[in-house]
């Protein structure tokens, strides 16, 4: 009886294999949804640029008259163009998540308003692409915070060896 059973149960997988597709539906709510999403988003994104934008230019603000503001200070070594450097390459960085971000508001909008499956699916790579860059990220920043935490234990025991 329960081979019966198993092989029924195989048989009923087989069946719904066979079957269309399901397709997702998007309702009027889902619609409303998406959108206000997508003005959030491009808000968000334009702040990123904006803030991009600053970070940038205090990087070349550094890079150019870093090394006199900083003469007295014990970041003076660094030098201000490399501290210019690094400001510039954290704008940089902060770019990216926000031209994603700005590329999903606007072809989700596009893909809501005229129905285009292609925007839709344009869309939503463009958001996983805003995830997927901040959880790499993320795991770079969690790599280095246990490397600089070994580092710190590893000096504090050498440190309590040598006196």
């Amino acid at each position: 009886m329960e081979e019966n059973n198993y092989s029924e149960n195989l048989q009923n997988q087989e069946n719904l294999n066979k079957e269309e597709p399901k397709t997702l539906v998007f309702n009027l709510s889902i619609e409303d949804l998406l959108l206000e999403t997508a003005k959030w988003g491009k808000f968000l994104a334009i702040m990123g640029f904006v803030f991009t934008g600053l970070i940038v230019l205090v990087g070349l603000a550094l890079s150019v008259f870093g090394t006199s503001m900083l003469s007295n200070s014990p970041l003076g070594a660094i030098g201000g163009a490399a501290l210019g450097f690094i400001y510039m390459l954290m704008g940089l960085v902060y770019y990216f998540p926000s031209k994603y971000l700005y590329d999903f508001a606007v072809y989700i909008k596009q893909a809501v308003l005229i129905k285009d499956q292609e925007s839709l699916d344009y869309a939503f790579s463009r958001l996983k692409s805003v995830y997927k860059f901040w959880g790499i990220l993320v795991i770079i920043l969690l790599v280095f915070y246990a490397i600089a935490f070994l580092f710190g234990i590893a000096s504090a025991i050498f440190m309590s060896m040598g006196s």
